[in-house]
């Protein structure tokens, strides 16, 4: 008879109890528990994160048709050499915001947030390299570890591609008081998830007790999760980042000259 790892732990949590003579408490609560947790808080999450919700997954619906656009037609790698950093980026992009609106929605949000820092920066490195088409070829040819860390600290540390992103929004046109919103926008955000990614102790108590969905007053137990209060702002600031990416990138993704964009509108591309 084949045995699962769930049928091993059982004997094996059964025999270090019969080596005391006291007999083992059930365990099979704790799986009804983690399962009674997700199907509350999805719930909740499915109606109480509207609109900002159905607003992300428009988003993401957007992000994988154009991922689909820039695959080639074996679609097992990008379309063409050019496309190769933008194709690599919006599908990580997607997997990344899948997973965020799954752990928010499951009541899960300091982990959601967490991931939403790699989400924003992967957006925000993708409209770099859209801009600048030696910095994509160079992320491309990064393919070893040495490679790899010497592009991040000198062509996308936060405060490079920081500085990458107000550049372009001027070379696009915002004016000083936009920009100057933007930023600080931007960098407001920016720490929130810090603190997501690298624990304070005020996120890592948020994450073991936080607000009720619909309810900010009233705190709960959260550990197996919750629907969060918090999740909305995480939702919220997914969308509008899925939308900034839009708009700083539509031209250098969708256009009529072959040589600004990579997706080239014209009546014979069914995208």
């Amino acid at each position: 008879m084949v045995t699962s790892v769930y049928d091993e732990i059982e004997e094996r949590w059964r025999a270090v109890f019969a080596d005391m003579h006291r007999d083992p408490p059930p365990r099979d609560d704790f799986r009804e528990l983690l399962l009674k947790a997700e199907v509350e808080a999805r719930s909740k999450t499915a109606v109480g994160l509207q609109p900002q919700l159905g607003i992300f997954e428009f988003g993401l619906e957007w992000l994988a048709y154009v991922h689909v656009a820039l695959t080639s037609k074996d679609g097992l790698g990008p379309a063409s050499k050019d496309a190769s950093a933008a194709w690599a980026l919006i599908g990580a992009a997607v997997s990344f915001g899948v997973s965020i609106r799954s752990l928010c929605m499951s009541g899960f949000d300091t982990p959601g947030r967490a991931l939403l820092r790699t989400y924003v920066e992967t957006l925000f490195l993708c409209i770099a390299l859209l801009h600048d088409r030696s910095l994509a070829r160079a992320y491309v040819s990064a393919d070893g570890d040495t490679q790899v860390k010497n592009f991040w600290h000198k062509s996308a540390s936060p405060k490079n591609l920081h500085e990458r992103i107000i550049a372009i929004e001027k070379r696009i046109g915002f004016d000083d008081e936009m920009i100057q919103s933007l930023t600080r926008w931007r960098l407001e955000e920016y720490e929130i998830l810090s603190q997501s990614s690298h624990l304070s102790y005020l996120a890592a108590a948020f994450t073991a007790v936080c607000p009720k969905l619909g309810d900010g007053e009233t705190c709960a137990p959260a550990i197996l999760g919750l629907a969060s209060e918090l999740s909305v702002r995480t939702i919220s600031y997914a969308a509008s980042s899925t939308w900034y990416f839009s708009r700083m990138s539509n031209d250098r993704l969708l256009c009529r000259d072959s040589y600004q964009s990579l997706i080239v509108l014209d009546a014979e591309n069914e995208w």
